[in-house]
């Protein structure tokens, strides 16, 4: 009796930046969901390096993916081309064991990719040809974040060292503080 060895993992970003490394499934794709997460927050700070840049102009289509350390074709037409020129070439054995053709892979991510999305409260269209829309929603809803995080420091802190001088009245989304003497 054969037993099936799940399949592994990696992943790159235009071949040099790792996102996963000898993953599950479950590990590949959480490990985009992150890379995205931090990206957008990075931008929305203008701390984002290339790769981030890459990943919301191109979305998973600039991610390169391997599995069992055969990368993953999903052009078939580019795959055939690559094979054809392997077999001129007289290395097509060696194309096939590093390559595999597989036209629904990226789909199929996408598609686990949006599902996991949805259930962290985001709505996405397909990240496969660009992921702009979900950085648009990631950044404008860590930047809101950010501005009531700033505000309920500034408040604590306030009251903290001022308890006799100054009272502080909760902050309402969008207000400013409301400190009076």
């Amino acid at each position: 009796m054969a037993v099936t060895v799940p399949p592994r993992y990696t992943a790159r970003l235009e071949e040099s930046i790792g996102i996963a490394e000898d993953v599950d499934y479950e590990g590949l794709s959480a490990s985009i969901l992150a890379l995205t997460v931090r990206a957008a927050v990075a931008r929305s700070q203008d701390e984002s390096e290339w790769e981030h840049e890459e990943l919301r102009r191109r979305g998973l289509s600039c991610i390169q993916i391997f599995r069992n350390g055969k990368a993953i074709w999903t052009d078939r037409n580019s795959f055939e081309g690559e094979l054809a020129e392997a077999r001129r070439s007289s290395c097509a054995d060696r194309f096939n064991a590093s390559n595999e053709l597989d036209p629904t892979f990226l789909e199929s991510l996408d598609e686990d990719l949006r599902q996991r999305w949805r259930l962290a409260g985001y709505e996405v269209s397909s990240l496969l040809e660009n992921m702009k829309s979900l950085f648009s929603e990631l950044q404008s809803d860590a930047q809101e974040r950010v501005a009531y995080t700033r505000r309920a420091f500034a408040d604590e802190i306030i009251s903290s060292a001022c308890r006799d001088i100054y009272e502080v009245r909760s902050v309402s989304e969008g207000d400013s503080p409301n400190i009076s003497r």
